[in-house]
């Protein structure tokens, strides 16, 4: 049990990159229940704003999930960066 606090007191390794990628499920269920949310609120203004929305909905829905990828991506890749350099420091230290 001290092994994994001193794990998560001393920053060696981060862990960002693994609350990212739960970020990035919990994102995309909410894309798809607001999804979900806009195809039936469509058609509560009438035939013609539900066809609208039966159109857009799923177009809005795959752009959402495309720019929610690319946001949680550049955050893998930051952290990424820091971890290489944090290796490339620690080979530089042992020349």
């Amino acid at each position: 049990m001290s092994g994994l606090v001193s794990r998560f007191t001393s920053f060696d390794k981060l862990i960002a990159t693994t609350l990212v990628k739960i970020l990035y499920w919990i994102g995309i269920v909410a894309i798809l229940l607001g999804g979900v949310v806009g195809l039936v609120t469509g058609f509560a203004g009438g035939f013609g704003s539900g066809l609208a929305g039966l159109i857009m909905t799923p177009i809005g829905v795959l752009v959402g999930i495309i720019f929610w990828r690319f946001i949680c991506e550049i955050y893998i890749v930051v952290f990424g960066m820091y971890d290489r350099l944090g290796n490339i420091e620690k080979s530089l230290s042992n020349d």
